[in-house]
Formats: C-alpha cells, structure tokens, sequence
C-alpha cells in the first residue's frame, strides 16, 4: 500500500428498517416492557404505524464493495439517489462503521458531507476552522497561516464571529469548503452538498479541487453533475442498489450510467411527447398550434441527452391558422 490511499475490501453496510434506539436506556427498557406486555409502544413515532412488516427488515446499503484509490489520484463516484454513495464517504470518513469489510486509508482525512456535519453548531465560523484544523492534527501556527486564506474563499469576513447555527445552508457550505480544501489534508471527500451553493461558487469550487488535485492530494468525489465529474476525474466508480456496477475511464462510466437512464424510462418516451403537443393551441393566440418540439445541440442536430455543462436549443414548430400581423 506504499502508493495506495484508500483500499476498500469487500466492504458492505447493512441497516435495520424502522429500527431505531431512542437515545436513553429508559426509553429502550420502556419500549421493551410494553413490547414484552402486548401494549403500545409510549415513544413509537406516527410513522412507525403505518407500513407494518418493515420493523426489524435488514435492508443493505453497500454490498461488497472493492476498489483502491492512488494517492494523488481524483475519483469520481455516480449513481442514482440512495444508491449508497454518502453511506460509502461517511464510512471512509469514519462516521459510521462498516457492517463487514473493512477500508484502508493512507493520510489525513477532511471530509464535506451533508449540511450539518464537521462543525460545532454553538461555535462561531472562526472557532470552527480552528477547531476542525486540531482535529486534523494541525498546530495553531499552522492554522494560522491558512486562516486569512479561508476566510478570504469562503466571503463570509462579517459573519466570522457569528454561531454557525445562525449561518444559512448556502454560508454553512462556503464556509465548510473552504476548512476542507485549505487545511491540507491527504485525501478531501466531497459530497454533493455543492449543489447549495450559487453557481459562481460552485465554479470556484471546481476550480479550487482542481487545484487541490495538482497538489498531489487524493479526492473522492460524489456529484450529479456528470460534467464537472468529466472534467475533474480521469476515473469514476458507477453505484447502483448498493453494488460497485462499473469502474472505468469517467467517459465510459458518464456513458454507461446515461444509457441506464435512458433505457429504464428516466427520459420520457419522445412519441409520447409528440403526442401530448401536436395541435396544442397557444394560449396567448388561439390561431397559433404546436405542431413539434425538439432539443438541439449547438450543431443543429436534434439530440435526446445532454451533458450539464453544455448549451441546449429547443426548437419549436407551429402551424398559423391565418395571417399574424407584426
């Protein structure tokens, strides 16, 4: 493992359905005794009564996953919602643990996961960075040197010396970033908790793990946008149910993933679309109806998928029923 950052070996997670402990030795005994009586259980959530047969279902999130990650390396992970991609990161980054299998990791790890994770809710925006830095192991000195430059990236100087309870989703994620990405870990795993952001900040965003990538540090990287993937990782892992599918060139993988979703019904049958518009009036002129509609790449060629990062026409067609007057 002397080049190797991360090695996951037949690692799988495995949760219980609408099993959960309610935080107190009391409340678990309290729920037990009512159980064990043939009574109501005193702390069931309203749900917990509807859809019975689910309690006590094992439901598994990950199944034996295997893959290695080079240091320096930048990999990119895919997949539909709920298809185990988060419960993998919060397993390297060591907020849960693996059912069985285990992970290697070579290196300091700053992770960017959910909003509401890595920083202290009670604590400003400038104890949390110093916080996060002594739990990487860094020095004060050390932390200091990088402070200026974090609170710089993140915009957020008047809010510094503000409770991150009191931060918006948007300012949480600037300032959890720009913690993650300037205080120099070995391996950076980010989520797809960017999609929070605005758009210019996702793009300084991409452009800081692009630096971060050339640096010689090693990211793992979950996103939706297959265009960003495309551009920041030569490799990417495609996961699906819980089951490591593909590991290939990003290209390939980007490719697959989109062919899946077209076949499994994801885009809309264009038939049916046709169908739905033909002869459609428009409703600012009754003389005017919709007679077909396409979507068009830059070249003019009437295309069914598109990647995010590129321009879309929509070219519309429509028959005049009489003269329209300028």
């Amino acid at each position: 493992m002397t080049d190797t950052a991360i090695k996951v070996e037949n690692l799988s997670k495995q949760y219980r359905l609408g099993v959960i402990g309610h935080g107190t030795l009391y409340k678990d005994l309290q729920s037990w005794y009512a159980h064990f009586r043939g009574k109501e259980d005193p702390n069931a959530r309203i749900t917990e009564h509807i859809g019975p047969g689910l309690n006590g279902e094992r439901f598994w999130a990950l199944q034996d996953i295997n893959f290695e990650v080079k240091q320096g390396e930048v990999l990119g992970i895919i997949g539909r919602n709920g298809a185990g991609k988060s419960t993998l990161l919060k397993i390297l980054s060591r907020v849960t643990t693996p059912t069985t299998g285990r992970a290697k990791i070579k290196g300091r790890i700053a992770s960017l996961l959910e909003v509401g994770t890595g920083f202290h809710q009670e604590l400003t925006g400038r104890e949390n960075i110093y916080l996060n830095g002594a739990i990487l192991g860094m020095t004060k000195a050390e932390i200091d040197s990088k402070f200026d430059e974090i609170v710089d990236f993140s915009g957020l100087e008047k809010f510094i010396d503000t409770p991150v309870k009191r931060y918006s989703s948007g300012m949480y994620v600037r300032l959890a970033f720009a913690v993650a990405a300037h205080l120099e870990p070995e391996i950076l795993l980010v989520d797809e908790v960017l999609a929070v952001g605005d758009v210019e900040f996702q793009k300084k965003c991409l452009g800081k793990m692009g630096d971060v990538a050339k640096g010689g540090r090693t990211i793992l990287f979950v996103s939706h946008n297959m265009g960003a993937i495309r551009n920041l990782c030569r490799r990417t892992l495609l996961i699906d149910k819980g089951k490591l599918v593909i590991d290939a060139e990003s290209s390939y993988t980007i490719a697959k993933y989109l062919d899946q979703n077209l076949l499994e019904g994801a885009v809309a049958d264009e038939a049916q679309i046709q169908k739905r518009i033909e002869g459609k009036i428009c409703r600012n002129n009754p003389f005017l109806h919709f007679k077909e509609i396409a979507l068009l790449d830059e070249a003019g060629q009437a295309r069914k998928s598109f990647n995010s990062d590129e321009n879309i026409i929509v070219s519309v067609s429509f028959e005049c029923l009489r003269q329209v007057e300028d």
